[in-house]
């Protein structure tokens, strides 16, 4: 009877598929070599966030039920992993959920200085100035080329996903753009 009560959310499966996709994508070396992205747990993290944001951002531009559902969907399977991944490299039952709540505040502020940055109208320089401080943060010497060009890959990442229809994205299917060519350019 419980059962029938709890609403599952139709866009899980989708979700799974988008995080794996963005999981994949992330480990591109070029963000760590080229890009300047600290190749640590918290720098993986940061660069994680920043894909989401763009996966997120872009549902929100055209709104409604199935984006806010997908957008749920995609939080809770981010944060279903990572529960796991802290279990697995041995955070105890005390200790994950401080890390959780740690995690869970970064996603949080991250989501809102990159929409903050990403607006029309804001300084040039608020993209640059929000990942300096979230995705660069651990650093205490950002390499500014890499910084160059990872806002510049953010923003042609985002035009990117704008031209993907949105059944396709909450349909468990997302195409970025490859860094390596973004460094080209």
């Amino acid at each position: 009877m419980l059962g029938l009560l709890k609403s599952k959310n139709p866009y899980g499966r989708a979700a799974k598929n988008i995080y794996a996709d963005v999981l994949k994508h992330i480990r591109n070396p070029v963000f760590y070599t080229q890009y300047g992205v600290p190749d640590s747990f918290d720098g993986r993290f940061d660069l994680l966030l920043v894909h989401v944001f763009l996966v997120i951002d872009r549902l929100v531009i055209e709104g409604g039920d199935a984006a806010s559902l997908f957008n749920q969907a995609l939080f809770d399977v981010i944060f279903a992993d990572m529960d796991q991944t802290l279990r697995e490299m041995g955070i105890g039952d005390m200790g994950v959920p401080k890390h959780m709540r740690r995690m869970m505040k970064a996603f949080n502020g991250r989501m809102h200085a990159y929409e903050g940055a990403s607006e029309a109208g804001v300084p040039e320089d608020s993209l640059p100035q929000a990942l300096r401080k979230n995705l660069y943060g651990t650093l205490e010497e950002v390499p500014a080329k890499g910084l160059e060009k990872m806002a510049a890959y953010m923003q042609n990442s985002a035009a990117g996903l704008r031209e993907q229809a949105l059944a396709l994205i909450t349909g468990g299917q997302v195409v970025f753009i490859d860094p390596a060519m973004q460094m080209k350019g």
